[in-house]
């Protein structure tokens, strides 16, 4: 199957599986059943039905890359309808990015942004995104969950799955107050065995997940909740969705989406369909984020209201002189 056009997931960086001296190269159009690809090299190359196939997506682009996936994207988007943004809808992000540039001139990689988004380098700060996403590999692997797993350690499943998502603040600690036991917990640990490695199609992981949640806590789980762990695991693939700030970017974008209060397997596939959107506006302006991390802060940050400025107190009445002496 020929790889998904840009828009159909994360910035997508591509390479010729022979090629190499081609570089990297992203998605720049199709027409008669033939792809073109724009290279970092700078030659445009077109691709017949089959041989696409030798295109692979780059799944950890080095720092190098991401700079030349950020060139190439800013040649496309200069080109206009001539290119492949001319079968992307008219929705933009200018005022959003705006925003965001106001405060942060830098853009994903300005200090601040790291700082206060991904908590910099991630050494020694415990609560960081960056850290964070390093432990779930480290403590959620296949191997380690199988191994709590045969010896019945349920508990111990999701206690490192509370702990990692407590150290945030993406999940409201109010979702992670209830403490699952018994035949439940086990459930819950399996479906989070499921969730991130089984082989079904995603759609079916998730909505065990969510019901497996929905058992172990006598509620349906919140977004956040059920949506950030896969995001934690997957930085890449996943999102873990803010619904209020989402609902809003669904609307602004005028795309059709099943905007659900409370977790569905299809409303999630419209709010990801959605952050992979984003992410694809933000790489054609160059500014190509990390991981849908960046481009949950970057939808939050740029659509959650601007607190009203306090009135300033009155100042007291000017005092009176007093005729009496000392």
């Amino acid at each position: 199957m020929p790889p998904e056009s840009d828009e159909s997931q994360f910035p997508s960086l591509y390479a010729h599986t022979l090629r190499k001296e081609w570089g990297v190269g992203v998605f720049a159009g199709e027409k008669d059943g033939k792809r073109r690809y724009l290279f970092a090299n700078g030659e445009e190359r077109t691709l017949a039905s089959g041989f696409d196939q030798m295109m692979k997506r780059v799944e950890r682009p080095s720092a190098e890359e991401q700079i030349a996936f950020a060139r190439l994207q800013g040649i496309l988007a200069g080109r206009g309808d001539e290119g492949a943004s001319a079968k992307r809808p008219g929705f933009t992000i200018s005022n959003q990015l705006a925003k965001f540039r106001e405060t942060y001139p830098a853009g994903v990689s300005d200090p601040d942004w790291i700082a206060e988004i991904r908590g910099g380098d991630g050494k020694g700060a415990k609560a960081s995104l960056q850290a964070m996403l390093q432990d779930a590999q480290d403590t959620l692997g296949a191997d380690a969950l199988d191994a709590l797993l045969g010896a019945q350690s349920f508990g111990e499943v999701w206690d490192r799955v509370s702990a990692l998502l407590a150290r945030g603040n993406a999940v409201p600690s109010a979702q992670l107050k209830a403490k699952p036991a018994g035949e439940p917990l086990k459930t819950l640990a399996q479906a989070v065995r499921e969730l991130l490695h089984g082989t079904q199609a995603y759609e079916k992981r998730f909505d065990r997940y969510l019901k497996a949640l929905a058992a172990a806590f006598g509620a349906e789980p919140h977004w956040e909740l059920a949506t950030a762990l896969p995001a934690l695991y997957f930085p890449l693939e996943q999102v873990c969705v803010e619904p209020a700030m989402f609902k809003k970017q669904l609307k602004l974008s005028g795309a059709r989406g099943a905007a659900t209060t409370r977790p569905t397997s299809a409303g999630y596939a419209s709010f990801l369909s959605l952050a992979r959107l984003i992410a694809n506006k933000l790489a054609e302006q160059g500014e190509v984020p990390r991981d849908l991390w960046d481009v949950r802060g970057f939808i939050v940050f740029t659509l959650k209201p601007v607190p009203k400025a306090k009135p300033p107190k009155k100042a007291p009445p000017p005092r009176e002189a007093s005729d009496e002496l000392d």
